[in-house]
């Protein structure tokens, strides 16, 4: 461009020199026709050069913009199914378990999430019985068609609602964008509570969710070991069956050492900390050397009169807090119950819980609770129960039930809220420490008659004195026959 218009200046230049050498009347006017017409072309000339270096500069800004707009607001993603439902109004029934303190507490958190939600959400609460009780309610709605929104259930008993195809699985409402968990949630909750509701007979899928988990532990009589020699709770079986052995000794109101009340759970827990399994690929095998040796132990502390059945419910409760046994298994559920009981019975006694006996190198606790399942009826039913099960399950809430029902609470930064409960109730917060020995029952369909069977086969041994091997062979038999069969 700077080359054709100093060509075009140096040109007017020329004829302006020839023209005034040559200068005449006459000639004067033919050279400002000539200078008319030079100015004409060279002006035309540099107005496009001017023209195409402003659409140049124009066309740079403009793409500049463009690309900045580009990446400021990308084109968003699709969203998934379950974001694209809309829960607005929906009324949703839930069966629970929870009795006297404990519904008062439920009912006031409904009423909360029901006067709070943003999608006028309205959620109907109903007793359904105990948990034996609503497992068979409910099998008796699926049955007939109606079951309600969501319900209480062991993750085991949801496994038995699954089977034809009844339950919901909750993986995609976690992974909604719109109603979903974020990864810091994810991260926040405990993923072994989580984990025991991932159903490995459904692909793994998540067939119901926690609100809540406690643990079998073992609850002692400091008192009645010291008059024995001890000065504190027994660390392995060997010790565990000794020390039943010196508190039975002891005469006088002692009835025996351990004050046995049996069960799967503590099957489950006798079995693990001495390195068994229960269930192992979808078959049982409870058969082996260490459920063998453990039955065997107990068989030998009732013949020999250092652990006992207690003739009524909660009786293990009211022995060992009367100073009439050293040991019991429990819930930690259960432990405000326990101090009643003392400050009730001997309240000059010392007593605590511990983690239960074991012969493997790190302890083992049964982790256990009942978890929530949705059924299958509509998409915004289905929806609206899980939020309802979301909001239970934020750090607020779920501190506040733990709090109230004595339940742990499943994420970690409830601790946060709940320092002075600990602080007021120190062996809550002792047993709390141990959510990292954790180790949760099956949850394959048939494990709800399974448990039946153990806890008859467990009652053959130590009531009966029935052969051990040959009881627990005939329990895997009839078990794996449940379990093939579902």
């Amino acid at each position: 461009m700077k080359r054709k218009f100093w060509f075009g200046a140096l040109a007017v230049a020329m004829i302006a020199a020839l023209l005034m050498a040559a200068c005449t009347p006459e000639t004067i006017e033919v050279t400002r026709e000539v200078e008319k017409e030079v100015t004409k072309i060279v002006e035309k000339e540099v107005e496009k050069e001017v023209t195409k270096i402003v659409e140049k500069e124009v066309e740079k800004e403009v793409t500049k913009v463009v690309e900045k707009e580009v990446e400021v607001t990308p084109t968003p993603e699709p969203l998934d199914a379950i974001s694209q439902i809309d829960p607005t109004g929906q009324e949703i029934i839930f069966w629970h378990v929870s009795t006297k303190k404990h519904e008062e507490v439920l009912l006031a958190m409904i009423d909360e999430f029901n006067a709070s939600n943003e999608w006028g959400i309205k959620v109907i609460p109903e007793y359904g019985g105990y948990y034996g009780d609503i497992y068979k309610k409910i099998m008796a709605a699926l049955a007939a068609g109606e079951p309600p929104d969501f319900a209480v259930a062991y993750s085991n008993q949801a496994a038995d609602y699954a089977l034809n195809g009844d339950i919901e699985p909750l993986d995609a409402y976690v992974a909604s964008t719109k109603y979903g968990l974020t990864d810091a949630d994810l991260d926040d909750i405990f993923a072994g509570f989580i984990a025991g509701d991932r159903n490995p007979y459904y692909d793994n899928q998540l067939m119901s969710y926690p609100p809540n988990r406690s643990m079998e532990v073992m609850f002692y009589n400091l008192t009645l070991l010291k008059e024995a020699g001890y000065e504190g709770p027994p660390t392995t079986w060997a010790e565990f069956e000794e020390m039943s052995k010196a508190v039975a000794a002891l005469g006088g109101d002692v009835l025996g050492g351990y004050a046995y009340k049996g069960g799967a759970s503590n099957f489950a827990t006798f079995t693990w900390t001495r390195g068994g399994d229960i269930v192992k690929d979808g078959e049982a095998v409870f058969n082996g050397a260490a459920s063998q040796g453990a039955m065997e132990m107990l068989q030998r502390m009732f013949e020999e009169g250092s652990a006992y059945m207690p003739a009524e419910k909660y009786g293990d409760q009211t022995d060992v807090s009367s100073n009439m046994a050293a040991f019991a298994f429990g819930s930690t559920a259960g432990i405000k119950y326990w101090v009643s009981a003392f400050e009730t019975n001997a309240p000059d006694s010392e007593w605590g819980i511990a983690l239960p006996p074991h012969d493997t190198p790190e302890p083992v606790v049964d982790i256990y609770g009942p978890s929530v399942t949705v059924f299958k009826t509509t998409p915004e039913r289905q929806l609206a129960s899980w939020l309802f099960i979301r909001w239970f399950t934020e750090r607020e809430q779920t501190a506040e039930w733990a709090k109230d029902s004595s339940y742990f609470p499943v994420r970690k930064s409830a601790a946060a809220e709940m320092t002075d409960f600990f602080a007021s109730n120190p062996m809550y917060a002792q047993a709390w420490s141990w959510v990292q020995y954790g180790r949760t029952e099956p949850s394959v369909p048939g494990w709800q008659e399974v448990r039946g069977i153990i806890g008859d086969a467990m009652s053959e041994i130590v009531l009966n004195g029935a052969n051990v091997q040959e009881t627990l062979d005939a329990a895997v038999a009839e078990a794996n026959e449940a379990l093939t069969t579902q």
